[in-house]
């Protein structure tokens, strides 16, 4: 419930509190789809959300500049945390759901690009096309590493990326992993590490224009 009730925010000025549960919701081609993939094209920040009252239904129109630069400002503002920031994030030392082994240590003259979620959080799904198209924008970039720690094991994972890829290293975690060892109560969260493993970028929950916000931080981290 807190998850949803901070993308609601995050998204509010698009009219997401017009929605009820018979609301129709259509994807930018058109067609009908779920409510997370409407807005997962509207987190993107290349569309914004049209309720039709008389109809109960959510189509998506093009945003213009001036409407995504508005909305990418509410979201930065809203997400971004100070807190941490130029401390050491705790050390870790995993196997992601490939058996590669990922420590903080070894991956040290790194950015590291972390993200914290769990299988059945809407705001996760919504942000995770972006996510995916980040990693895109740096895979030439051997300097730049993307860790997934994820709430759930290796069995529940494996069924769920078959239909949802996600292009991170995908980490499967016990329950209470992630809250103890790095001390995150909720999602989803996005932190970036600097080349000497400190908090260069920490966020939590997500919203419109969460790729341009990671990209932006990712270049900063990279010219030190």
């Amino acid at each position: 419930m807190r998850n949803t009730l901070i993308i609601l925010l995050t998204l509010l000025t698009s009219g997401l509190v017009a929605q009820n549960k018979s609301t129709i919701f259509y994807d930018s081609v058109g067609q009908v789809t779920t409510w997370e993939g409407h807005w997962a094209q509207v987190v993107t920040g290349r569309y914004k959300s049209v309720y039709n009252k008389s109809e109960n239904k959510k189509t998506l129109a093009k945003t213009t500049r001036e409407e995504f630069d508005t909305e990418l400002r509410k979201t930065e503002k809203k997400i971004t945390k100070t807190n941490k920031l130029g401390t050491d994030f705790p050390e870790f030392d995993l196997l992601d759901l490939n058996g590669n082994r990922l420590t903080r240590a070894e991956l040290k003259g790194k950015v590291l690009v972390l993200n914290f979620w769990f299988i059945g959080c809407s705001p996760c799904e919504m942000e995770r096309p972006s996510l995916n198209d980040l990693t895109k924008v740096y895979a030439d970039n051997k300097d730049v590493v993307f860790i997934s720690f994820a709430k759930n094991d290796k069995e529940q994972l494996t069924k769920f990326l078959a239909e949802n890829p996600i292009l991170y290293n995908v980490v499967p975690t016990d329950k209470d992993f992630i809250k103890t060892q790095f001390e995150i109560n909720e999602y989803p969260v996005n932190i970036i590490l600097d080349r000497n493993g400190k908090y260069f970028f920490n966020s939590s929950a997500s919203g419109v224009g969460i790729l341009t916000i990671l990209q932006r931080q990712i270049d900063k981290a990279l010219k030190g």
